[in-house]
């Protein structure tokens, strides 16, 4: 049956209504572009392309194995310490527990926390297991040959100084940032210290979402 013009006419008012609708929604659900400038303010620095990581080969404190592999399939937040650390290192574990327990779900269920030991002459595999026990939430932990981790740290721009070893209680010197690796193992940027869980919470799942 044929339109007459007013059939028309509503017909393409009611097209144009829709598309304007339809543009104002996509606009209100899709996610905002990230601000940098934002980001940084909260601690967070992402690079502008994604780095590789090196091919390294460590023991996960869960026993086995540990290789950059372990890294694809989540979104993980890498931090190098050590477990005699009195300071810094038990402050940003704290930093981070706090920080996975205030994630929404499905953000929570996506990221997996791994400390990687700067003192291997300690560090043994099962020394850092009760270490990470002591935070109740799930963190990984792995530890090495110090020329495998160094490896590792240099590509992740972590700075560490070897200790004299045959001193007693002897400490460790280390950069405090935490690594952002994104689930396909790709080294995207990193989280300045001191952590700030309350801000990190609200900028990192929309890291997570783009």
């Amino acid at each position: 049956m044929a339109l007459s013009g007013v059939q028309k006419t509503v017909l393409i008012t009611v097209a144009a209504i829709a598309l304007v609708i339809g543009a104002v929604v996509n606009k209100v659900v899709r996610p905002a572009p990230l601000d940098r400038e934002q980001l940084s303010q909260s601690g967070v620095f992402l690079f502008d392309s994604p780095r590789p990581l090196p091919e390294v080969n460590l023991q996960s404190a869960a026993g086995g194995e540990w290789t950059p592999a372990a890294l694809q399939g989540q979104w993980d937040l890498l931090f190098f310490g050590y477990t005699f650390c009195p300071d810094i290192c038990p402050t940003t574990m704290a930093e981070l527990r706090q920080l996975t327990a205030s994630l929404p779900p499905e953000q929570a269920d996506n990221l997996r926390v791994t400390m990687v030991s700067v003192d291997p002459q300690r560090d043994t595999p099962e020394q850092m297991r009760q270490y990470l026990d002591f935070f109740k939430a799930g963190f990984h932990g792995a530890t090495g040959e110090p020329e495998q981790l160094a490896r590792l740290a240099q590509a992740l721009s972590i700075a560490y100084i070897e200790p004299d070893t045959s001193k007693p209680d002897y400490l460790v010197d280390h950069s405090g940032q935490v690594v952002m690796v994104d689930p396909e193992g790709r080294y995207v940027g990193f989280l300045r210290p001191p952590l700030n869980p309350q801000q990190l919470s609200q900028s990192l799942p929309r890291i997570m979402n783009q």
